[in-house]
């Protein structure tokens, strides 16, 4: 007996798990359904986490190994004595010297900026490391070593001649002699920057000097805080100035974070949102798949329980199933996610100046991701298999698959007062007949609008932003003299400029806020402009803009409070200038943008200063295009360059805002792409409920076909049916996107610069949205439709 019973148990095993097999192959479109819907969710997030975990990785390790710099000063004279007595105070684990010049290169034509480099010891490995180096290194004297980055910007070529020129001085020609990799600059394409180092004898052919006046040092502890490195600055500062030297600008980074982390953390925040969002839509698709599924055996479920199944056994069945079909997802999505993320992340190394290609995948992202995939449509099928199990014998064996309830009876009642002919009438029932289905649909499809159209409404946040920040520069290019000279003499030598609509002339000083405890903020720009300018016209964020009834009045870029968000308007702003105090008090605060910079009165400036001169000329141009402006940019630097003013760069301001863009092309593109991903999903859960209600409907349908209802009646009651859902999706989506909207315009402006919210929905984005949901609907539709119209009236009538 005991032996019947175990014979007895194992053929009902076998018969549960044949049952099963049986039912994922019954209901195979369904079956791949899921398992395409998990996978495709999965891809998308587990590229997203991959290319996460990778860069991090080359990020970390790369920046690390670089041995970055914790401060530089400008100081000269410059010489060993001083570098050994800094080496000597406790703290300091390396000290070196360097020498950076501001040059331009001029190639096909174009006038563009070089920041040339030369240090004591290009191959110390504890202090500003470099990599990746290509021909000869260091740089040997007439030659120059171009940075990775900066190449095709630069437009020169390896092995060829580049002409350079520095402050007015004859051109001179360095052999490009190799590549370099510096991750502690951002890319040169990006910065619109051409970025070179070469031996101090080369500066002599540039006709500067070639004695160091840059002391850069880094510090023993491993994660030291920033006013922590400031304070070692300042000791070093202290001791350069006992011994009678000049020290300059002093330059703190934060400690450990690279120069494009913000746009990092910015991005890959976004990119988590959207893997988070997308698999919440693929376990609306699956907890509708398995609730169909077990719909269509409720009474198999029925006759189960009744001979003897446990809720428990048919609940291990299902989930196993369930399970099975998350292995089969996760088999595939993987290994795709991860040739996704390590292209992907191969482009965000690109974008931070980062190699990514000597590091793998962190393992445990591979394993996250398995878990995941076979969890979620666990967790996802959790609800429908309890609800199913917990359903009595009786209800379950007398089930007609219809809804019961006054709320369907009102339903029903509610559309037939609708002007519609029978089909249409039936179709709209039909959409709302499984309610838990319907919202579950229309939920999956109103998170893919609502990403889709919050995309939208960030990236014209940000362009707005950018519009914002420009629309008040009313210049369109900018050239820096090397010796400051009076305002009007700069102004009146571009009055014979036939392309010349206006000319203005500002100063420009480096500066910091002194702390509390004697040392000075991150250094920032000064400007010193005219009150009545007419090259500015900012748009305050809070209070004044500068008066001549208050000199001593400034008006601070919002820039500045990312590093100081306690300044306010009326607030003390003690500055330090040229090492001597210069105290303001903010008149009002102005969108900046990422940029840190301080205004105050031209009048005002000139009285502290004792002199009235200026270095920066602002032009406006007659031409709008970028050729003409070119045209111009370079004849009033021949014309001042003729008159022995030394120009020491110039620059358009629309190459300034093309910089700015590129610096968020990363986060905006982005955006549009995980939109329509989510959109993909959503439709394949539109596709799957009416799948799932054609084939609950086949008896109706047969129905219909024997009392004379054509393919083409069928074909547009199907039609119909999907278009009010995806048409209801697209509604909810609209008031669904605000708060997603909202959170991801905070989110940015946290770790970028502020853009405004919006409350109301991007309109070419809703249009987008409405046009897409359509062409979802039509698609998702089809296959179902079809299947209507070829089924035999015979086959249909004995469906069960």
């Amino acid at each position: 007996m005991a032996a019947w019973s175990t014979s007895a148990r194992c053929a009902m095993v076998d018969t549960r798990w044949s049952k099963t097999m049986r039912d994922a192959w019954g209901h195979r479109a369904r079956t791949l359904l899921v398992v395409l819907a998990v996978a495709l969710g999965l891809t998308g997030a587990g590229a997203v986490l991959d290319a996460w975990a990778l860069v991090r990785t080359a990020t970390q390790e790369s920046y690390a190994a670089s041995r970055p710099v914790a401060a530089t000063l400008k100081i000269t004279p410059l010489d060993d004595a001083l570098l050994a007595r800094v080496k000597q105070l406790p703290g300091i684990a390396a000290v070196r010297a360097r020498r950076t010049v501001v040059a331009t290169l001029l190639a096909g034509g174009e006038r563009k900026t070089a920041i040339l480099h030369a240090v004591d010891d290009v191959n110390r490995p504890d202090i500003g490391r470099l990599r990746d180096t290509e021909g000869p290194w260091p740089p040997a004297d007439g030659e120059i070593t171009i940075e990775r980055s900066s190449l095709g910007y630069a437009g020169a070529k390896v092995g060829q001649d580049a002409k350079f020129t520095v402050a007015g001085n004859p051109p001179a020609a360095l052999k490009v002699g190799g590549l370099v990799r510096d991750v502690s600059v951002a890319p040169g394409w990006m910065d619109h920057l051409v970025y070179g180092y070469v031996s101090p004898s080369a500066f002599s052919r540039l006709g500067v000097s070639p004695a160091f006046d840059e002391l850069q040092f880094t510090v023993t502890d491993p994660q030291p805080t920033q006013q922590a490195v400031r304070q070692l600055a300042w000791q070093v500062k202290a001791l350069a100035e006992a011994d009678g030297r000049q020290v300059g600008r002093i330059d703190v980074p934060v400690p450990g974070r690279h120069l494009h982390a913000a746009q990092m953390e910015s991005l890959m925040l976004v990119q988590g949102a959207f893997g988070v969002l997308t698999l919440l839509v693929c376990g609306c698709l699956i907890v509708n798949l398995i609730s169909a599924m077990l719909a269509s055996q409720r009474r198999e479920l029925g006759i189960m329980k009744a001979i003897g199944a446990s809720e428990r056994q048919i609940a291990v069945q299902v989930l196993a199933l369930a399970a099975g079909l998350g292995v089969l997802a996760a088999s595939v999505a993987v290994p795709a996610a991860a040739w996704l993320g390590r292209r992907y992340g191969s482009f965000q190394g690109d974008m931070l100046n980062f190699p990514v290609e000597p590091y793998a995948i962190p393992g445990w992202t591979l394993l996250l991701q398995a878990a995941v995939g076979i969890g979620l449509p666990v967790l996802a099928a959790a609800w429908p298999v309890v609800k199913a199990c917990r359903q009595p014998v009786a209800e379950a064996l007398h089930d007609t698959g219809l809804p019961a309830g006054t709320a369907g009876n009102r339903m029903r009642h509610w559309l037939q007062r609708l002007p519609l002919a029978r089909p249409q009438l039936l179709s709209l029932h039909n959409a709302f007949r499984q309610r838990m289905r319907c919202w579950l649909s229309l939920l999956a499809l109103a998170v893919a609008g609502a990403v889709l159209v919050g995309a939208g409404n960030l990236r014209l946040a940000v362009a707005q932003s950018v519009d914002l920040l420009f629309a008040g520069q009313r210049y369109d290019m900018m050239l820096r003299v090397a010796a400051p000279l009076p305002a009007r003499t700069l102004e009146a030598r571009v009055a014979g400029e036939t392309g010349a609509a206006a000319a203005e002339a500002w100063a420009r000083a480096s500066a910091g806020l002194a702390l509390s405890d004697g040392t000075l903020g991150k250094a920032f720009d000064l400007l010193a402009v005219p009150v009545n300018s007419r090259m500015l016209a900012p748009a305050m964020r809070s209070g004044a803009w500068l008066r001549d009834d208050a000199p001593d009045g400034a008006v601070v870029g919002s820039g500045m409070l990312k590093d100081n968000p306690d300044l306010q308007v009326g607030q003390a702003l003690p500055l330090t200038v040229d090492g001597k105090p210069l105290p303001l008090r903010i008149a009002g605060i102005v969108d900046s943008g990422p940029e840190s910079v301080v205004y105050m009165s031209q009048a005002a400036f000139a009285a502290w200063r004792g002199v009235d001169q200026a270095n920066l000329l602002l032009v406006r141009a007659r031409e709008r295009g970028d050729a003409g402006q070119q045209a111009l940019l370079r004849s009033v630097r021949t014309s001042l360059e003729s008159r022995g003013m030394v120009v020491s760069g110039g620059k358009l301001l629309s190459d300034a805002r093309q910089s700015i863009e590129d610096h968020l092309q990363m986060v905006v593109s982005f955006l549009g792409l995980m939109g329509w991903v989510m959109m993909v999903v959503g439709g394949m859960g539109l596709a799957s409920t009416m799948s799932v209600a054609v084939l609950e409907r086949q008896r109706e349908i047969g129905v219909l076909r024997a009392i004379g209802a054509s393919a083409r009646s069928i074909l547009g009651m199907v039609q119909l049916e999907g278009l009010v859902m995806a048409l209801l999706g697209w509604l909810l989506a609209l008031p669904l996107s605000v708060p997603v909207s909202v959170a991801l315009g905070e989110a940015f402006s946290r770790v970028m610069f502020t853009v405004p919210t919006s409350l109301m929905p991007e309109p070419a984005s809703a249009l987008r949205w409405l046009a897409a949901v359509i062409v979802v609907s039509v698609v998702a539709c089809a296959w179902p439709a079809r299947q209507a119209m070829r089924m035999p009236v015979v086959r249909a009538l004995q469906y069960e």
